[in-house]
């Protein structure tokens, strides 16, 4: 689930597709078994790196990920982190 806050820091109650989505995929998962849960999550396990492109002004952006497998840190660490930081 996202968290909007506004500048004072109070959370703001608002909902968005994602959050509808996310709603309707956990109720699905719920109506699985424990075998057809673990068998869902590791078919999504090795996702193909992510890929992302757009088109400003007559330019093509590309952006790809690759992740360390062996790193440290995860993927929600790292988000976290970058996310965090004071711009």
């Amino acid at each position: 689930m996202i968290r909007y806050y506004d500048e004072h820091g109070n959370r703001l109650n608002i909902r968005t597709e994602l959050d509808d989505a996310l709603d309707k995929l956990y109720d699905e998962l719920d109506k699985l078994t424990p075998e057809e849960r673990r068998a869902w999550y590791t078919k999504g396990l090795y996702a193909k790196p992510l890929k992302y492109i757009q088109e400003i002004e007559n330019t093509t952006y590309l952006v790809r990920t690759e992740f360390n497998k062996n790193a440290d840190s995860t993927v929600y660490d790292t988000v976290e982190r970058i996310t965090s930081k004071d711009i």
